[in-house]
């Protein structure tokens, strides 16, 4: 125990001095290190970033489609557009939906994917994207997953870099981490993902880090990887951070088993335990630091609870209210809706100062202490 606690102190000490821990420190912390250490440090170095201040965002969700041609082991929500609930929505379905909550809550990022549909153009998003921006002009648009974006340049014959300039005239404010579970090819085959697609997330991220364009970083646990995937993964963050800065945030989420393929296969049958999330929420804050400042809760594939948890093990954003998901209840989880006022409660409740954000986490509001 000695040992552990001799090897985690010297990794506090390299994060201290602005070194990243390498790939044996970070299996340490996965294999062998305490949780309860674990999180001490991670709160620590969360306090050096941002204090007691958590922050948060009113969001929706828009899944403008659920047809898909990658057809991922993990996922229950895609369909292949046979199915009698197959649907993508028009740009008046998806106006409606959006003045709902932008009327009622005061949204101010609108977290918008789909699937991979392959019946649809580039000008759908770009007109999608221009009509949002037209009706909700305070509203980012944080839109698309990697593999979206890499399937309209291929299909529009055009390259990565014009299809995101395009997408940005037309009102893309910043992209999602979705898609890059986790890198390792390995990893990739089982999960059903395609051949090269952990490369192409960062190769699509770079694009758009190149061009002014930010985006956010998620890593999915709690399936088949081992915790020399996790650390190369968060390795491949860090190495891409240092060149332009475009990460805004990380967000570790724990992969839902229920009616995908993972679980019909036996490959995967039970969610990971709220140890492991806590486990996986200190180490990034660990690795990633003043790399990628902001770290978010996931709480809503884990619950209130383990959201405020999260915060005390190193998380400094709890994520969104998040409106109208049905990706993870596609899983058979049932997540709901969360308005603001529970969240600045729950961050109270534990000694922490709420502090609302827009989608560039820009402050908006700062609750009272």
């Amino acid at each position: 125990m000695l040992q552990q606690a001799d090897a985690l102190e010297d990794i506090y000490l390299k994060v201290l001095s602005g070194e990243t821990p390498d790939r044996d420190d970070i299996v340490f912390m996965y294999e062998g290190a305490d949780l309860n250490s674990l999180g001490e440090v991670a709160r620590s170095l969360a306090g050096k970033i941002s204090g007691r201040y958590v922050s948060f965002v009113s969001n929706m969700i828009l899944n403008y489609t659920n047809i898909c041609n990658v057809r991922c082991n993990f996922c229950a929500f895609y369909r292949t557009g046979s199915e009698p609930d197959s649907y993508t929505l028009t740009k008046e379905q998806v106006v409606e939906k959006i003045s709902q909550y932008y009327n009622n809550f005061g949204i101010r990022q609108l977290l918008i994917q789909g699937g991979v549909n392959p019946s649809l153009p580039l000008s759908y998003y770009t007109d999608l994207f221009s009509l949002i921006h037209e009706k909700f002009p305070d509203l980012g648009i944080h839109g698309l997953s990697t593999s979206e974006i890499s399937f309209i340049s291929r299909k529009e014959h055009i390259s990565i870099s014009e299809t995101i300039s395009l997408l940005a005239e037309s009102g893309l404010e910043s992209i999602p981490g979705a898609g890059a579970e986790i890198f390792s090819a390995d990893v990739r085959k089982i999960l059903g993902r395609p051949l090269n697609s952990g490369d192409d997330w960062l190769k699509v991220m770079e694009e758009a880090h190149k061009l002014g364009v930010r985006s956010s970083a998620t890593m999915m646990f709690g399936h088949v990887e081992e915790a020399y995937h996790k650390a190369d993964h968060l390795l491949s963050l860090v190495r891409l951070q240092k060149k332009y800065n475009g990460f805004m945030s990380f967000t570790p989420w724990n992969f839902e088993p229920g009616n995908t393929e993972l679980q019909k296969k036996g490959l995967v049958q039970y969610r990971a335990g709220g140890a492991e999330v806590l486990r996986n929420i200190a180490i990034s804050r660990i690795v990633l630091n003043n790399a990628i400042p902001v770290v978010q809760s996931s709480w809503l594939t884990n619950g209130m609870q383990m959201g405020q948890m999260a915060v005390l093990f190193g998380a400094n954003d709890w994520g969104g209210t998040i409106y109208d998901e049905k990706v993870i209840p596609a899983t058979g989880k049932q997540v709901g809706n969360l308005r603001k006022e529970l969240i600045v409660n729950s961050l109270s409740q534990i000694g922490m100062y709420p502090v609302e954000r827009d989608n560039l986490y820009r402050v908006v509001k700062y609750y009272s202490q």
